[in-house]
């Protein structure tokens, strides 16, 4: 089974590949007619001419679509992530007593404001009732055997906004992480900063930016915001060196 990362990283190839097919795709269709035997008739010719003759409003419309699926997978990450880490802490805790002034204590809340969502559910989680109830009576003091609930965790976490991941975190004790990101030397090398504290700004920013970009385009924010060629190449890098540093310092 693949690990959040990896999911991750499979994910930004195949948007690569697509980025690609789409820069090819609207240079060919000006000039395949160059090359087709106009007179040999079939399928394929037919397919050709209707290629040609497409309108396509422009590679830029697509490019929009493209990040959203950056962003989304990048969100993904970030919720398999945080599951990943609650599982690995309380299955390393000899009892409850070990979490229950933290983690315990932040499961209880975080498993309350799930369920309390039952009766206006986000459409992307699925999670089962009755195994939360039971994972919540199992977390008391003394017991040996316990489980918490990790969607309650990774559910916490709607966006990528920089504050929302820095509070999704800290329900974890999890924080202080943009400086040792940014100490990073492949990220210093991408954004072209100096210094753990400036790249770590930087990226914090750049992180924003796209988020914004995002909620623009899913939202039909007023105003129009066109993702470019170059833009969305720049976004893919930095989602892939980003997540990698991430999941390096946060591991």
């Amino acid at each position: 089974m693949p690990t959040p990362l990896q999911e991750l990283q499979a994910n930004i190839e195949a948007l690569r590949h697509d980025v690609e097919f789409v820069r090819l795709a609207s240079q060919l269709r000006l000039r395949v007619g160059k090359v087709l035997q106009w007179q040999a008739q079939g399928e394929e010719t037919e397919l050709a001419k209707r290629f040609i003759n497409s309108r396509p409003s422009s590679a830029e419309a697509v490019y929009g679509p493209l990040l959203i699926r950056l962003l989304a997978s990048l969100e993904r990450y970030m919720r398999s992530t945080i599951a990943h880490i609650v599982d690995e802490k309380a299955a390393n805790a000899a009892s409850y007593d070990s979490v229950a002034g933290t983690l315990g204590y932040r499961n209880l809340v975080l498993t309350g404001r799930l369920l309390s969502t039952l009766d206006t559910p986000r459409d992307y989680l699925t999670f089962d009732v009755e195994q939360l109830v039971e994972n919540l009576a199992s977390c008391k003091r003394g017991s040996g055997r316990f489980k918490l609930n990790a969607i309650a965790f990774s559910s916490a976490l709607a966006g990528v906004n920089p504050s929302v991941l820095e509070k999704a975190f800290d329900n974890l004790d999890i924080s202080g992480w943009w400086d040792r990101i940014g100490a990073e030397a492949k990220v210093m090398a991408l954004l072209g900063t100096k210094g753990a504290r400036a790249t770590g700004d930087r990226a914090k920013e750049r992180l924003k930016e796209l988020a914004r970009w995002r909620n623009h385009l899913a939202h039909g924010g007023d105003g129009e915001i066109v993702i470019s060629e170059s833009q969305i190449t720049d976004a893919i890098e930095f989602v892939g060196v980003f997540s990698t540093a991430f999941d390096a310092v946060v591991r």
